[in-house]
């Protein structure tokens, strides 16, 4: 997620959130946060790479184990009956059946956002409270792009009626990413391929 301001602190409706967004430049990306629109600022290269290696990553992981879900970059997510929240993460793990006019998934299973020195902790605040509070949510990570490191939280308990959520912290080239019903995916450095971070072969 690159760095982002935040246009209003007043709070609007979803419908005119949209409104709104559309009448912005194209090239200006907006996300409703709590109910604040959010102009997100232009991503580096080194966060549009590492977004790329997770989501390569990740659907070579499904293509094994669940080839019923798919990992898209920075699609916009929209639940039933929320009116607060239309963010846009930069890899998230979907169904891979889609509709042939579906705009936003109301419906993810993984989410990640590839951080910036700059963003707010109020943002990430809200976006980590929007994606636990989605039932069907396993898994969230937030990866640095400043210096190889993810903070991963995994949903434990799914399917029990009594599930928790649960951190971890992964700082090494060669910590394992491993996730809730898809399992490894991948060492830690392999998020950073042909970017200033990368460590050569693991």
């Amino acid at each position: 997620m690159a760095g982002e301001h935040v246009a209003h602190t007043w709070r609007l409706p979803l419908g005119t959130f949209h409104a709104f967004r559309d009448e912005q430049p194209k090239y200006e990306k907006w996300e409703l946060i709590d109910g604040r629109p959010t102009m997100m600022a232009p991503p580096t290269l080194i966060h549009q790479r590492i977004a790329r290696n997770l989501e390569t990553l990740l659907n070579a992981r499904l293509a094994i184990v669940r080839p019923e879900w798919q990992a898209d970059r920075e699609i916009g997510l929209l639940l039933p009956l929320d009116e607060r929240y239309n963010p846009e993460p930069d890899v998230t793990v979907i169904d891979t059946a889609i509709g042939s006019t579906q705009v936003y998934a109301d419906r993810f299973y993984v989410v990640a956002e590839v951080l910036s020195p700059n963003d707010k902790d109020w943002v990430l605040d809200a976006k980590l409270g929007y994606y636990q509070g989605h039932a069907l949510c396993r898994a969230i990570l937030f990866v640095e792009q400043a210096r190889i490191a993810c903070r991963v939280w995994q949903r434990i308990g799914v399917g029990t009626g009594d599930s928790t959520w649960q951190e971890s912290r992964l700082d090494a080239p060669l910590d394992r990413i491993a996730l809730p019903d898809i399992g490894d995916i991948g060492p830690l450095a392999a998020l950073y391929r042909h970017t200033p971070l990368d460590v050569g072969p693991t």
